[in-house]
């Protein structure tokens, strides 16, 4: 440790540390201005000049690490002047347009001007008149409200490692821009936005829409993938105007995914449904939230009679709370009588890495997942872990992906033949000398490995399997899909298999189905039984939009997002998360609809979280004395048991590999209900490689078919350099594509002009 004094005040420090974070330790503030922790040190605005006794020459203290015994004086009439005169020389060319900046109010450069005294400018001043840029569609660019501070060009360089940005030209012809002035197309996820200390760089959903003051905000969780970031939600009344980084906090450091800080208009969308409704005799009426759920009583009521609680199932959505999922449980086994617990995930696999684990492993392996679009902030945990640690790393997909740019080894190829190359390497990890020896050499030889991998394949859980057993320190990281994939399995909805309950719709087993947020017909799993339960003696479904389901449904509950609830998710770290309550939209949630059930026929469930949260530590080991604001399970197993080898080539005839494509503005559900991430993709499009096209005579935007065994659909089409010669790919949680892959993972199809 080294002793420092700063402004009088001693402090000890560790050798190296920056003048600015001892100043931190010593309780002194340093104005900033280009200086963000989470990237590395710049120097560029000079605003957090110190002086240093002794030494005639101002320095950065962003920049300069401290010496034993240094004094610093951070606050003297000659860093004022300093100060002040590096603000005015940034306000030469920069518009004074506060009033009408979207940043005004939270603007770094307004805070400074007030802080040094700026009340005129001295210079000639000469603001520019550039044009706005829109070619982004969900990012603002005015040049001339930036300052140079290069915070965009890092951490789109840093942390995102897409480099979609960039100083360009010299001297005072500095810009900030693209090559060769390309229009701005990167991964959409607005870090950019997230570390803009003006309003250069502006969120383009929230633009023009409110002010920072009138909002009130709320700490939350995300409630649009599985990895669980922590949040603020700005609202004023019932309308929530943004969603933002928490800076610096959370799992997620501070980052959000394109779906994230986009992707949140689904909340205050007016598609959205207020109102229950009921069919009876060919004819749906709205009713009121207890009229439906005495229709919903009754009819359960006489199936169980009639039929037995065997004929009744509860299915359950991983966009459910813990909270929820656990009241949905009582109400099919205390209440119904039922061990129908379903839901499109099992119990088959645990986590067991965290993301600070991935973050600081010293190998990586990704096994055929696109984690940069599915699991973003996952694969930022991966890009860091292969950059910042120089962890190699090892990807196996069908196409190239992002990590291609940090990865040591990329294995593409199609889906067959990437299978056989990861089923080589996991015999490799496993002794076996072949061509991936080396590379599996890497794995087993390092401290801290982890691999990450598909759960939902179950090709790929065997592959994984196998690795964990032959490297037994190896963490393996199931990259589950949802908010809640894993936290709704903890909660009992993971004992049975998906395809049991599409049996029992199939043989007519279930006679009244309890669907809590579910769209079983964009569920590849369900999606073929989906019809069946339209005809149900009860067909229940909640959900906050007319989904498939819910349109098929003869009683429908309109109900809650993620925002207008109180609870908690569990991530795919298995670390359990709480969410909190921004907004109101005059419906219930789906634990009020659970309980209203329940208290007619008869039982009181518990009522609020609190008392929710306490049943659960009684009755779900796994929870018991569980921390609810960031605790992680500890699970007995990774892997429930011996996974059986399953043929994983593609299925069926035809030219091309088809496979599942991940997709980072859309999980499937609500955010197809986003009107501006629906903008810039609004359908299932069928991506295809340039090599391919072309010898189809195939441009992008042309519309062609996909037929294969058992399968066809009409697509628009996206030439994409990153997909492999041979292959083609469709997401899967769309309903016009779940039909397509309930057929398998990977299928062998034609394409039709």
């Amino acid at each position: 440790m080294v002793t420092v004094k700063i402004d009088g005040k001693e402090v000890q420090v560790a050798p190296n540390t920056l003048i600015l974070d001892a100043a931190k330790e010593a309780g002194v503030s340093i104005p900033t201005l280009c200086h963000d922790s989470r990237l590395n040190p710049f120097g560029a605005c000079r605003v957090c000049l110190v002086e240093q006794v002794g030494n005639p020459k101002l320095q950065a203290a962003c920049t300069t690490p401290v010496t034993d015994k240094m004094e610093i004086i951070t606050r003297s009439d000659k860093l004022s002047r300093v100060r002040k005169t590096a603000i005015e020389l940034l306000l030469i060319n920069h518009p004074l347009d506060c009033p009408v900046c979207d940043k005004g109010g939270e603007c770094t450069l307004q805070d400074l001007t007030y802080e040094v005294g700026v009340t005129k400018v001295r210079f000639d001043a000469k603001p520019n008149d550039t044009p706005v840029d829109h070619t982004n569609p969900f990012i603002e660019r005015d040049i001339d409200r930036c300052v140079l501070c290069g915070r965009c060009v890092r951490i789109c360089d840093e942390v995102v490692n897409i480099q979609a940005i960039s100083f360009l030209n010299r001297g005072t012809d500095t810009i900030i821009g693209t090559s060769f002035e390309q229009p701005w197309n990167c991964e959409y996820c607005g870090q950019c936005i997230s570390v803009c200390p003006v309003g250069s760089l502006n969120n383009r959903i929230y633009l023009f829409k409110n002010r920072p003051w009138n909002l009130d905000r709320v700490k939350s969780v995300c409630g649009l993938c599985s990895c669980g970031c922590t949040v603020d939600i700005d609202f004023e009344g019932n309308e929530v105007f943004r969603m933002k980084e928490s800076p610096e906090e959370g799992i997620n450091h501070g980052y959000m995914c394109a779906k994230g800080r986009f992707g949140f208009e689904f909340i205050n969308s007016k598609k959205r449904e207020t109102e229950a409704v009921v069919k009876a005799g060919g004819e749906s009426r709205q009713v009121s939230f207890s009229e439906a759920v005495d229709v919903a009583v009754e009819k359960l009521k006489k199936v169980k009679d009639t039929a037995g609680a065997d004929a009744i199932a509860v299915v359950v959505s991983p966009r459910l709370t813990n909270e929820e999922a656990f009241l949905a449980g009582k109400l099919a086994k205390d209440v119904l009588g039922t061990s129908n617990l379903f839901s499109a995930e099992t119990n088959e696999v645990y986590p067991e890495a965290t993301l600070e684990e991935v973050e600081n492993s010293d190998c990586v392996a990704v096994l055929n997942v696109d984690v940069t679009e599915s699991n973003p902030i996952l694969g930022l945990a991966v890009r860091h872990a292969a950059r910042m640690g120089t962890a190699p790393l090892a990807v196996f997909y069908p196409g190239f992906t992002a990590l291609r740019r940090v990865s040591k080894t990329f294995v593409t190829g199609t889906p067959d033949e990437v299978r056989a190359a990861m089923e080589g390497y996991a015999a490799a990890v496993a002794g076996a000398s072949n061509e991936y020896s080396a590379l599996a050499a890497k794995l087993t030889n390092a401290e801290r490995p982890v691999v990450v991998f598909d759960p939902y394949n179950k090709a790929d859980v065997k592959i994984a399997q196998d690795i964990k057993k032959a490297c037994a320190k190896v963490k393996v990281v199931p990259a589950k899909a949802k908010n809640n994939s894993v936290g709704i399995v903890d909660m009992g909805f993971g004992a049975k298999c998906p395809s049991e309950f599409a049996a029992g719709l199939e043989s007519g087993k279930f006679k009244a189905v309890v669907v809590l947020g579910e769209n079983l017909s964009a569920r590849s799993v369900w999606t073929k039984s989906a019809g069946k339960a339209a005809g149900l003696e009860l067909l229940l479904v909640t959900d906050p939009f007319m989904s498939e389901s819910a349109a098929a449904a003869n009683v429908y509950i309109p109900v809650a997002t993620f925002a207008e609830k109180d609870g908690s998710f569990t991530n795919l770290e298995g670390r359990v998360q709480s969410i909190a309550k921004a907004v109101d939209k005059g419906v219930f949630t789906d634990a009020c609809v659970v309980s209203a059930i329940a208290k007619g026929l008869g039982k009181e469930l518990p009522s609020g979280v609190c008392a929710v949260r306490s049943a659960i530590e009684k009755e779900v080991p796994l929870y018991a004395g569980i921390n609810w604001d960031g605790g992680v399970v500890s699970y007995p197993y990774v892997f429930a048991g011996e996974v059986a080898a399953t043929d994983g080539k593609a299925k069926g005839k035809g030219k091309f590999f088809l496979y599942p494509a991940s997709l980072r503005l859309h999980s499937g559900s609500f955010t197809r209900w986003s009107p501006d991430l629906a903008k810039v993709y609004g359908e299932p499009v069928l991506e295809i490689g340039v090599e391919d096209a072309k010898e189809l005579g195939i441009k992008s935007a042309d519309r062609v078919k996909v037929k294969g065994e058992g399968f066809e659909g009409e697509f628009l089409v996206e030439i994409e350099k990153k997909v492999s010669k041979g292959c083609i790919a469709l997401p899967e949680d769309f309903v016009a594509t779940a039909g397509i892959f309930c057929n398998g993972k990977s299928l062998k199809a034609d394409i039709v002009k």
